[in-house]
């Protein structure tokens, strides 16, 4: 049910998106993610004899690129799919993330410029051209999976959905008038995090904290239009 609203928000976000008068681009992106719900680490000490979380995953996702005209804010509201596993004796936990953010990078450092992407055209230093800060708001769809490979316990799904939202930074390098590569790194915050939204444990909720360090590609479509016809 959940899937369905998002993909239904998303389908909506984008039909507004392609209504701007704007040069659009796509972009990928993929890095290494952790997801640590610390306070879950008791309820499954027992089962594993471990502390599992902060546990490491990855994350890949697409976006989609606009810019303000006299500014440099610039917007990818991005959708991407995480994956998290820890494997022991007795079983596994597992955790599947579907998530939409409204990222908005502010180059603080040029600011004022009017210029568009990417930042291998531009004068000055790469830095200032192309170093940016990010905040985004966003909501994710948790799939929470304990699976049990003996009869010490049952397996135990649970389904949440949350909002929260992430800042970071990134620097793009723009390797030529049509491809940028862009570093970047985020930290993600979600409060109150259940395992599963229709059985609401007491003291089962977990602030959910995240870190990416990824690589964002992006390939610029005006530019290879623009080519084409010199």
């Amino acid at each position: 049910m959940f899937i369905s609203s998002m993909k239904k928000s998303l389908l909506f976000v984008f039909t507004i998106l392609l209504t701007l008068q704007c040069a659009a681009q796509i972009g990928l992106s993929a890095g290494y993610k952790t997801f640590n719900a610390k306070d879950w680490n008791e309820s499954v000490r027992g089962l594993y004899d471990d502390e599992p979380y902060p546990m490491t995953g990855w994350q890949v996702g697409a976006d989609y690129w606009f810019r303000l005209k006299k500014r440099r804010i610039e917007f990818t509201p991005e959708l991407t799919f995480s994956k998290f596993k820890k494997e022991y004796e007795t079983g596994s936990l597992e955790h599947l993330e579907l998530s939409f953010h409204f990222n908005t990078a502010v180059y603080i450092f040029d600011l004022a410029s009017d210029c568009n992407c990417p930042t291998f055209s531009k004068d000055g230093n790469f830095f200032s051209k192309g170093f940016f800060l990010e905040v985004s708001p966003g909501a994710i769809f948790l799939q929470n999976n304990r699976i049990a490979s003996g009869a010490i316990f049952t397996d135990y799904e649970g389904d949440e959905f949350s909002f929260g939202g992430s800042v970071g930074a990134g620097l793009d390098f723009g390797f030529s008038d049509v491809f940028t590569i862009t570093p970047i790194f985020r930290y993600y915050l979600y409060s109150k995090v259940d395992w599963n939204y229709s059985l609401t444990i007491a003291d089962s909720a977990t602030d959910l904290t995240q870190l990416f360090l990824g690589v964002r590609f992006r390939l610029h479509f005006k530019e290879i239009k623009k080519a084409r016809y010199r």
